[in-house]
């Protein structure tokens, strides 16, 4: 039987280190990889609905397999799912540092290589419909329930880490050494993905018979049932596809330094880092804040609110250091929003359901920033870039309001 740790102490949990090197990482890699294929991709085309093109390429997949994947994650050992994703996020990997090898892009037209860099994020996608509910049950099983409010914050601190150096190293590595040595590291923190996930002994769970003999439909029509029938949950994850799917501006990043601010890779990674690095210092804040004690509602939709009026800001700066504060702003907004989300996931859903109700928060979460990112796409192809983004900011806030005066029970949330 599947058994929790017993350290009261979080650091001398032997397991919830791997985890947390795991997720920054992983979060790393692939922040290195997209970002700097998003650049190669828009220096390519010049478009920004290609941009667009690569949310919608990594949304279709999570979108259609992210219910089969919840209730296989609840049903099997996480952790050897995990093996398996990473094992594919390094083929993925792989495929796109070739690719963009001078000599094979030189050799193909750019319709090849725009199909051979869709099909990666479409495989990425695949991948993360599985491997996004699994590392949110793996966090229940290396920590006790009690240090979840505490697990949770670190475990996040070490997504924003990756979240801030992935951009960052991403746009200094292109611009000193081009997309080859940049793909090419992407590739070797992949390979240290798996040495953490393989220092996490198997987490096989506690099934019962029939448990293991149910049809995948009705442990997926079990999930769902949970999540309707449970209006705070409901209310988290409308709050943050609909929110976050118009706030997807900052997609439209490679297109805004080089077109607005008229300036290079260096600036891009530099920018691209400010989210991740105001939610950071948030997360460390909120290590010694009393943010989770009470009703957290008015904290999530005041949060989620802020962070429109930072996009709509963001949209009409011209100064580069301007740019950064605001979206350095906008990412500590984001990360009081991302620590309440997961805190009410984690508390409120019973162990047996956290695979299937992260699943479905991974649809949510996909189609708040893939699919807002071709929202950004299509708005700033017709409306033009600055536009579209202060329209993209606009929205969030008026969806906060929508979702507070529509669904009551957001306004009255305690984590317990």
């Amino acid at each position: 039987m599947q058994t929790q740790p017993s350290a009261p102490n979080l650091w001398t949990n032997k397991e919830f280190i791997p985890f947390v090197f795991l997720r920054f990482s992983l979060i790393f890699a692939l922040f290195i990889q997209s970002t700097s294929v998003a650049y190669e991709i828009f220096r390519v085309t010049q478009q920004e609905i290609y941009l667009g093109l690569i949310g919608l390429f990594e949304f279709v997949p999570i979108l259609f397999t992210a219910f089969y994947a919840g209730q296989l994650v609840d049903k099997l050992d996480k952790r050897k799912i995990l093996v398996i994703c990473i094992s594919c996020f390094m083929a993925t990997s792989f495929i796109l540092m070739y690719v963009n090898l001078e000599s094979v892009k030189n050799s193909v037209s750019t319709t090849t290589y725009l199909s051979i860099c869709y099909f990666a994020f479409f495989m990425l996608g695949l991948t993360r419909a599985f491997s996004g509910p699994s590392l949110f049950a793996l966090l229940s099983l290396v920590v006790k329930k009690e240090n979840y409010t505490k697990a949770i914050p670190i475990s996040s601190s070490a997504f924003m880490i990756g979240s801030v150096l992935g951009p960052l190293a991403g746009g200094v590595i292109l611009a000193q050494f081009g997309i080859e040595i940049t793909l090419m590291t992407a590739f070797a923190i992949m390979c240290v993905s798996m040495v953490m996930i393989l220092l996490i002994a198997p987490k096989p769970p506690d099934n019962t018979e029939a448990d293991l003999t149910e049809s995948p439909m009705k442990r997926i029509k079990e999930g769902l049932k949970f999540i309707w029938a449970t209006p705070i949950i409901l209310a988290v994850l409308s709050l943050d596809m609909l929110a976050v799917f118009f706030g997807g501006a900052e997609s439209l990043l490679p297109a805004f330094v080089e077109k607005v601010l008229n300036q290079g890779p260096e600036t891009f990674g530099f920018l691209r880092s400010a989210h991740g690095i105001g939610s950071l210092i948030m997360m460390i804040c909120l290590s010694a804040l009393p943010l989770l004690n009470g009703n957290v509602g008015p904290k999530l939709l005041g949060a989620v609110a802020l962070f429109g009026v930072c996009i709509i800001c963001f949209g009409l700066t011209r100064n580069v250091y301007l740019c950064f504060a605001i979206l350095m702003l906008g990412g500590a907004f984001d990360a009081v929003s991302m620590v309440i989300r997961q805190s009410i996931l984690q508390i409120k859903t019973p162990e047996k359901l956290k695979g299937r109700v992260s699943s479905v928060n991974s649809i949510f979460v996909s189609s708040s920033n893939e699919l807002g990112a071709l929202e950004s796409g299509i708005a700033a192809t017709f409306l033009g870039l600055v536009p579209a983004i202060v329209f993209g900011g606009t929205m969030t806030i008026l969806t906060v309001i929508i979702i507070a005066v529509v669904i009551k029970p957001i306004r009255n949330v305690e984590l317990k």
